[in-house]
Order: C-alpha cells, then sequence, then structure tokens
C-alpha cells in the first residue's frame, strides 16, 4: 500500500491551487454610462369613497449599473400639478427624501391634469386625465396545470360600462411575497359585459392575504404597463422572449425634449379588496 502523509497531501493543494490561480484572469466590463436620468415616480391614486386629498409624487436620478447605490433621491425640486379645467393648481412640498407630498389636492374624474417639475434649471411636463374605475364584484381562486405543475390562480371580476374603450390595471399585493404582481386588460373583446383579470401565481399559500386593487387607466399607460410586464417577465415566455425595446414613459423636458426622462405621470381611481387565499 502507498502512504501519502500530510505533508505530501499538502504539498498536492498548494500545486493545485497555485495552477487555479495561473489560469484566473479577470476581466473588466465597459457598461456604457448615459448619465444620470430623471426618474419620475408621479401616480395620484384615488381610492373610492374617499377624499383622495394626500397624494405623493416620488423624484430619484438613475445611476450607473455597478453603482452601489441605485437610489438617488432628487431633493429641492419644484412640484404642481394643475387641473386644466379650472386652473387650480396643487404644490407637492418637498419631504427631503425624493418623496413630495400635497396634502388639499382633488380628484375629479375624466379631467386633465398636468404635471411640472422644475429641477437642476429644466421644466418637465406631462399631461394625463383621470379614469374612472368599476367596482370590483368577486375574487374567484382555482388551480391553473396539473401534476407537479400547479399554481393557483386569482380572477378579479368586475363590470365593463358599454360604448367606449376602457383599460384597466390589476394589483395583487400578496402578504408572503415583496413584489406585488401587475396585470392589465383592454375591453376590446368584451366591451359592455363582465370582464375580469387573472393573476397566476406558484408561491401563493393556504392562509396569505393578497390585497387587490383595481384601476381605471389610460390607453398610453396601458400600452406602457404592457411593455413593461411583458419585458420583466419575458424569461416565461418559452424559447421566444419578448424583443426588449425602449420603455418611453410620457414625462418631457421642455428645455430639451431629445432627454431621456424616465417613469410616468398617470392619475387613476381604484376600488380595492383582499382575500386569503384557501387550501385546495
Amino acid at each position: 500500500m502507498k502512504n501519502i502523509n500530510f505533508y505530501t497531501r499538502l504539498g498536492s493543494l498548494l500545486t493545485l491551487i497555485g495552477l487555479l490561480n495561473s489560469c484566473t484572469k479577470v476581466i473588466d466590463v465597459d457598461v456604457p454610462n448615459g448619465g444620470a436620468r430623471l426618474v419620475v415616480d408621479a401616480s395620484i391614486n384615488w381610492q373610492k369613497d374617499t377624499s383622495g386629498e394626500t397624494q405623493t409624487i416620488h423624484l430619484r436620478e438613475s445611476t450607473s449599473y455597478f453603482n452601489s447605490n441605485p437610489d438617488v433621491p432628487v431633493i429641492g425640486a419644484s412640484v404642481t400639478v394643475t387641473k386644466e379645467n379650472d386652473g387650480s393648481t396643487f404644490v407637492f412640498d418637498d419631504q427631503n427624501n425624493g418623496s413630495y407630498t400635497a396634502t388639499d389636492f382633488v380628484p375629479e374624474l375624466n379631467a386633465s391634469y398636468t404635471l411640472e417639475i422644475l429641477y437642476n434649471g429644466n421644466s418637465y411636463t406631462a399631461t394625463e386625465t383621470l379614469i374612472a374605475a368599476p367596482d370590483i364584484n368577486r375574487i374567484v381562486q382555482t388551480i391553473e396545470g396539473s401534476d407537479d405543475d400547479k399554481e393557483i390562480q386569482l380572477q378579479l371580476f368586475f363590470d365593463d360600462p358599454g360604448a367606449v374603450e376602457n383599460y384597466y390595471l390589476g394589483e395583487f399585493i400578496p402578504s408572503n411575497l415583496p413584489i406585488p404582481s401587475l396585470a392589465v386588460i383592454s375591453d376590446e373583446f368584451t366591451d359592455g359585459n363582465e370582464n375580469f383579470i387573472e393573476n397566476d401565481n406558484e408561491n401563493y399559500v393556504a392562509g396569505a392575504t393578497v390585497a387587490i386593487n383595481l384601476y381605471g387607466i389610460s390607453q398610453r399607460y396601458y400600452d406602457y404597463l404592457n411593455i413593461f410586464i411583458q419585458q420583466s417577465g419575458s424569461d416565461e415566455n418559452g424559447p421566444f422572449p419578448t424583443t426588449p425595446v425602449q420603455l418611453k414613459g410620457n414625462c418631457t423636458n421642455i428645455n430639451d425634449p431629445n432627454e431621456e426622462v424616465l417613469g410616468f405621470f398617470r392619475l387613476g381611481e381604484f376600488d380595492t379588496t383582499s382575500y386569503t387565499i384557501e387550501q385546495q
């Protein structure tokens, strides 16, 4: 029998480590940096049967890909929203953390509003309409798939008003998961009938509570979210994922229309409910 003592083993290990180190090469990836971009998270959400007077808009700047601090709040901007039909202006006060809050906002269905942001000598603006939302009728839980490939599906039912184009956003916020799920739908094929939005999730578990919001949204925001949802979940589209395209919001720099502004300004009424996942 051949004996290998501790030092022989140690020598072999050191030799192996040396060989591995000799094959290691550090590669620096040069990721293009287009500079900081203004990111506008301006969602005016009006819950049914509330005043809707307190609203918050969030502003931040984007950073480079490898930056250890990806969230840089914008401080010192001037933020206002003007209701176009009567000229009333609502000032959103700087909270010194990237958030801007108004406590006197007056929501009005089908009224147009204009957002204006003054920051770093530039004026950013966007205009949208406050869209109505229908009432939630009911939530239905089913099982999608079979055997080991099962997942819980929630269906959010509501009545669609007839003779007008409508677009909807369903937001599902589970208590056991860190990120909400979004789904959008139009009434192109269901105008004037009961409609529903589906949400499939393999991570839903019995006993978890899901907060559910149904928003009325504009066609432009519907198109924006459609692209966002497809690209963020492109790995679920099989071997032929969605081709990435530029996700362009509706905010424009008046001083430099070529500047790329990220995010969106939108307004929508919403109905809300909650559902507890049942054991299947």
